[in-house]
């Protein structure tokens, strides 16, 4: 597992690098009215091929690890909700996480479908935005309380 976290946790800068330039170009796209090219699916490509490898591993750690469905199935849920770091990890950044993800896939989807029509940039600049915001609130950064000692890369 430890293998798969510290993976999981390099992966992340992938993840924020491939949406925020899948954001930039659709924003230069919608601000510039111009249609939605190829290269604009590749970056929505690569950013949803990112997340997901990402969301599975993020996965293997929910049920193999000891944080996720492991802490939750031995102490209950009971025991785990009134602890702020606890309840992060069980419930907090898989669900906002499975939200995100879903929102990348939309947001593609949608502007997949607008393939040389100026709308699928105004699609996926929102619906990724939307994800990156919702990543950047459930990642567990060391500066958040109760995540200092949190291993870091």
């Amino acid at each position: 597992m430890h293998y798969i976290q510290s993976i999981h946790s390099i992966l992340r800068w992938l993840v924020l690098i491939a949406l925020v330039y899948a954001i930039i170009r659709a924003f230069i796209g919608m601000s510039g009215r111009k249609p939605f090219q190829e290269g604009d699916h590749q970056a929505g490509f690569f950013a949803t091929l990112v997340c997901d490898l990402q969301l599975l591993l993020g996965l293997a750690l929910y049920i193999f690890g000891p944080m996720g469905w492991k802490n939750v199935r031995n102490r209950g849920m009971g025991e785990i909700m009134p602890n702020a770091v606890e309840r992060f990890f069980a419930v907090e950044h898989i669900a906002m996480m499975v939200i995100a993800i879903a929102l990348v896939h939309i947001g593609r989807s949608k502007s997949k479908k607008a393939l040389g029509e100026t709308k699928g940039h105004k699609s996926a600049f929102w619906f990724y935005l939307i994800a990156l915001l919702l990543i950047l609130a459930s990642i567990p950064w060391p500066f958040r309380t109760g995540f200092e000692g949190h291993k870091w890369f």
